[in-house]
């Protein structure tokens, strides 16, 4: 079966702070930010493609003609997918260089029982976290190869649930990782001399109407 590469951007941008943990010490900070080897944070292309794919198999019950789920995203430690997600890197990282303890910011909170439903005793926490009050952007990309007789289905499947995703990261239902506004995609096709063509976000739009009404 033929393939077709693409390459889909995205730009990220959020609306306040964002955590997305880079691991857990036993010190003043309990919950690390995840960061570059710069001190600079980022988004984890695992934590991206779980969010995605969770939006994807939400409306594949919605939308039973998007069934090809398994093949894109793979299945947990069993098969992998057909697109790779890459890690979502600042915009304009280089403005942000000497700057790496100043874009973060200290919360603290307390651990809830979900039995008693009450604070849990001495389980206070500090966590870090980073936004910069929204005016972080982050450049991510999916690459890959489709099959050419569900291209146009699959490209929908997927940009439809991007634009789903309201937040990310960690702590969403405490208000963090909010996103300005839905991520914005560019789709491009990668010809067999290696030229990126530009999908129009017409036929984009267009193929989405389709299948989501029933094509």
């Amino acid at each position: 079966m033929k393939k077709v590469e693409v390459e889909i951007k995205l730009n990220i941008n959020f609306y306040n702070s964002f955590f997305f943990g880079g691991g857990t010490g036993s010190g003043e900070i309990q919950s690390y930010l995840l960061r570059d080897i710069r001190g600079l944070p980022y988004i984890s292309g695992a934590a991206l493609k779980g969010c995605i794919s969770e939006y994807a198999f939400a409306l594949s019950q919605i939308v039973p003609e998007f069934n090809n789920g398994e093949r894109i995203f793979g299945t947990s430690g069993v098969k992998q997918g057909c697109l790779y997600f890459e890690d979502g890197k600042l915009i304009k990282s280089e403005g942000y260089y000497g700057l790496q303890e100043s874009l973060m910011e200290l919360r603290t909170g307390v651990s809830i029982s979900n039995y008693t439903k009450a604070k849990k005793d001495g389980h206070l926490y500090t966590m870090e976290l980073s936004g910069l009050g929204g005016y972080m952007v982050f450049e991510s990309n999916i690459i890959g190869f489709l099959d050419e007789n569900t291209y146009q289905k699959d490209i929908a499947h997927l940009v439809a649930s991007i634009r789903l995703i309201y937040a990310l990261g960690g702590r969403r239902s405490a208000g963090l990782g909010w996103l300005k506004e839905p991520a914005v995609c560019e789709v491009h096709k990668i010809t067999g001399d290696g030229r990126r063509e530009l999908v129009k976000l017409t036929d984009v739009n267009k193929w989405i109407k389709d299948w989501i009404g029933g094509k």
